[in-house]
């Protein structure tokens, strides 16, 4: 049983109408979307360039960010420690001028209580005399 398949003039035919089909299709469906996808490609491929160059500039600026914070505190603990020294020398100094006026004043003390006492030791001495010469006159009157 041969077929006997001999190819005639409409296999030609239809060999150029399938050709002239790709053809067309290839320019109106397949080079467009061809097109759109390798614009999307490259879209996305910049888009990618673009992200990983933004990351490392986020990581800079990151980095950067952290440097000026352990400056400023660095610069904070300096200037807390400076007041901390300040605030004890401050504080050493009135320390000393309360010792002083504290010991100013014993001292201005003592001496009023030396002057009272020598005063008063006087005023005894004088009523011990006018009590002495007051018995004698009675011992000498009585004796008389």
């Amino acid at each position: 049983m041969d077929i006997g398949v001999v190819p005639n003039v409409t296999l030609l035919i239809q060999a150029l109408l399938f050709l002239a089909f790709v053809f067309i299709v290839n320019r109106i469906f397949v080079r467009p979307y061809t097109r759109v996808m390798e614009e999307r490609e490259e879209i996305v491929r910049k888009n990618h360039e673009e992200a990983s160059r933004l990351r490392e500039e986020a990581g800079r600026h990151l980095e950067e960010a952290r440097k000026v914070l352990e400056e400023a505190r660095a610069e904070a603990n300096r200037i807390l420690d400076e007041a901390r020294k300040e605030a004890g020398r401050v504080r050493s100094e009135i320390v000393e001028k309360a010792e002083r006026e504290a010991q100013e004043e014993v001292s201005r003390a003592v001496s009023e209580i030396r002057r009272s006492l020598e005063e008063e030791k006087t005023k005894l001495e004088r009523a011990v005399k006018e009590v002495a010469e007051t018995i004698v006159r009675k011992i000498l009157g009585e004796a008389a």
